[in-house]
Formats: C-alpha cells, structure tokens, sequence
C-alpha cells in the first residue's frame, strides 16, 4: 500500500464532485455502448481518494491507486482483473497519456468538471486568492489559448496566469484533449457556455457611460 504522507490535509475535493464524476462516467458509458457499468462506478468513485494521502497534488493518482486495489481486494467483489483494470484507470485519470477504454472513459468524465456552470464554480473555488479578472484585458492574456500553448506556460514558469478568468482559459483548452466523442458532444454546449461567461463578464464590465 502506499505510504499515507499527510492523511489529516484536506486537498481534495468533496464528495458532491466525486458524485457527479460518477454520474458523468454512467452517461457516457451508456452512449459509448459501454455494459460495464458496475466496474465504472466503483473507478469514478475511488478516483480521487489518494487526495487526502499527499501533500503534492500530482501523487495522488498514482497513490490513489494503490488505495483503491488495496480496498478493492479485501472486499473480494472484483476479479483481479477487473482491479487491475480500476487501478490503472484511477493512476492514469490525471495523465495525458492514453489508457484502456475504462481509463480514458474516466478522465473524460472527470474533465467533464471543467465547463459550463460547475467549471465556473470550480475555477473561482480554486482559485480564489487570485485576481478575478484584469480590468484592462478582462478575456485575459490565455483567452482562446491551446493546451499546447499552456504548456509551453508550464514549462517556462509562467503559470496559467494571473486571474481566474486565466483559469477559465486554462479549463476551456482541456476540451480539445477529450477522448470519447461522446464527451466532444455533450461538453460542447457547457464549453460554449463558459465561453460565453467570459464575453458577458467582458461586456458588463466595459459598458459604455451613457451621455
């Protein structure tokens, strides 16, 4: 098992996002004609549970793996096959790397988060210390970026950038690098909506003076 680093810091999320990962998952097993339905459920909801083990937010997949196959085999409910299936579901579900289908199933409901009104939430949520926007270029400096460029960010030290809006940006690329065609279709809708956030946000801020 893995070594528990920190089990007292709360750096994950709640359960309320655990429940809607495990319900974005269920949908889009069904339209990607998907019958393993129990063995998606159980991945969705042990997906962040190496959260609350680690001090360094990239570890928690890997350990949260660990976590999962240990509590899994003393339920003695799975085949170990079907474990080993959730475990490398739950280490890859932060990785850009591909998987198997249960792995990249899982992240693509995981990234499902990131748009529409729950991705706004979660942005002003995590990153709230920021800025929320720059008066003087409220789209921010990453608007209509690629996940690309932001690595490049990455790479560099330049960060997301220096709002929250810059993290909207930051979320709003993640939707090129979803990997079912079914998360493509029903995210479409919510990426547009935050998008759209952004322009309004742009548009009642710099609303003229009338004469």
């Amino acid at each position: 098992m893995a070594k528990v680093t920190n089990p007292e810091r709360r750096i994950g999320h709640d359960f309320k996002h655990v429940d809607r990962v495990r319900n974005w998952a269920l949908i889009l097993a069904k339209h990607e004609q998907r019958p393993e339905l129990e063995l998606i459920e159980a991945a969705a909801l042990l997906h962040d549970i190496g959260l609350a083990y680690v001090t360094e937010r990239q570890h928690h997949a890997e350990i949260g793996a660990d976590i999962a196959t240990d509590f899994l085999e003393k339920q003695d409910h799975f085949s170990k096959n079907k474990i080993k299936q959730i475990y490398n579901a739950i280490r890859l579900h932060s990785s850009p790397k591909p998987g198997d289908w249960l792995a990249d199933l899982l992240r693509d409901a995981d990234r499902m988060e990131l748009f529409g009104a729950v991705g706004i939430i979660r942005a002003f949520s995590s990153k709230h210390w920021k800025e929320e926007y720059d008066p003087l270029n409220i789209k921010g400096e990453t608007w209509r970026f690629s996940i690309q460029q932001f690595e490049g960010r990455f790479a560099d030290g330049t960060g997301i950038g220096p709002t929250i809006v810059d993290q909207l940006n930051f979320q709003l690329s993640l939707y090129d690098d979803l990997y079912t065609e079914s998360a493509k279709r029903l995210a479409r809708p919510f990426y547009t909506f935050t998008q759209q956030f952004i322009l309004q946000l742009e548009q009642e801020i710099n609303a003229p003076i009338p004469n």
